[in-house]
């Protein structure tokens, strides 16, 4: 065994911030398409994508090629929302022309929890009321706000206090959608669940979840951070139930390897984020050229695909 690969894994051990006693300890030398490379050329199938992110695959040729043109421009900056990208402004107006009217603003992060943080402030700022409504057994991301979001207290005891107000619904049940109210800021909620198993409730009850947002005049998130980008047979999971939501969550998928998030939503109501206080909303590293340019890349090779096939929805 080659002595920088002992050297490697002894110094990931040492100085990389573990987050369980039990790493895969796969060391990687290169990736292509769906196939990782370790020393010697050890080959293994990668059936996790990286944790959903690799829709691509690994270096597809569009998404290099992207990036590096981009980096031999500029790289990073100045802080969110204050120069003007090409490869930013480019990946906004596409992203715009192949989503709802409503959906035409995006405020890039760099990250899916980032993206859930960000609408939750723009939600209860926008609409100046505090409760917040997530399903039992979502998941949405492991920052503070996003960690409040969920229901199981394995992952919440040790980190609380977590943010207050948030009530609990179960996906899919009817009954439930009574708990929405004028006390409401939002509801948030994943199109297709992922972690708790891949569940699925039926266009109905999506329609009656928009009615009831729409009655309340509370809005309606969809965190689509798992299953956007064409992963359920359209680009955008919701298309399958026609309903619009008032923000949509984007992440994983969305630069092709690069880390991209991003939260969309309306320029009336982004609107808000502007003024009492100014930048109230504000990310250093979001919206970044580079990873802009990949997302871009990345929705240009999806959108060309035009994939045919239909996901079949074995609905709960």
């Amino acid at each position: 065994m080659p002595e920088n690969h002992i050297n490697n894994r002894q110094l990931f051990l040492q100085h990389v911030a573990q987050t369980s006693d039990f790493p895969l300890m796969i060391e990687v030398e290169k990736a292509e398409g769906v196939w990782i490379y370790g020393p010697n050329n050890k080959k293994y199938l990668d059936l996790i994508s990286g944790i959903g992110v690799s829709g691509l695959g690994h270096c597809h040729p569009n998404v290099v090629r992207a990036v590096q043109q981009q980096a031999s421009s500029f790289m990073h900056l100045m802080v969110y929302g204050e120069y003007v990208y090409s490869p930013q402004v480019r990946l906004a107006e596409l992203l715009a022309k192949h989503l709802p009217k409503n959906l035409n603003t995006s405020y890039f992060t760099n990250s899916g929890t980032e993206a859930t943080e960000g609408a939750l402030k723009l939600a209860k700022r926008y609409t100046s009321r505090t409760q917040i409504i997530a399903c039992k057994n979502a998941y949405h991301g492991s920052t503070h706000g996003a960690l409040s979001l969920m229901d199981n207290e394995n992952f919440k005891q040790n980190f609380r206090p977590l943010l207050p107000d948030i009530e609990h619904i179960t996906y899919g049940s009817f009954s439930d959608l009574e708990k929405i109210t004028i006390q409401t800021a939002c509801v948030i909620i994943e199109t297709l669940q992922g972690e708790a198993g891949v569940n699925i409730a039926c266009e109905t009850y999506f329609k009656l979840l928009r009615e009831k947002c729409n009655q309340t005049g509370c809005l309606l998130i969809f965190d689509e951070i798992q299953v956007g980008f064409g992963r359920t047979g359209k680009l955008w999971a919701f298309e399958h139930f026609d309903v619009v939501p008032d923000i949509l969550l984007l992440a994983k998928g969305m630069g092709g390897g690069m880390p991209i998030g991003a939260f969309i939503s309306s320029n009336e109501i982004f609107s808000v984020l502007k003024t009492n206080p100014i930048l109230g909303h504000i990310t250093t590293f979001g919206g970044n050229p580079v990873c802009c340019a990949a997302a871009l890349a990345t929705l240009q090779t999806i959108i060309a695909c035009k994939p045919k096939s239909k996901f079949i929805f074995k609905q709960t």
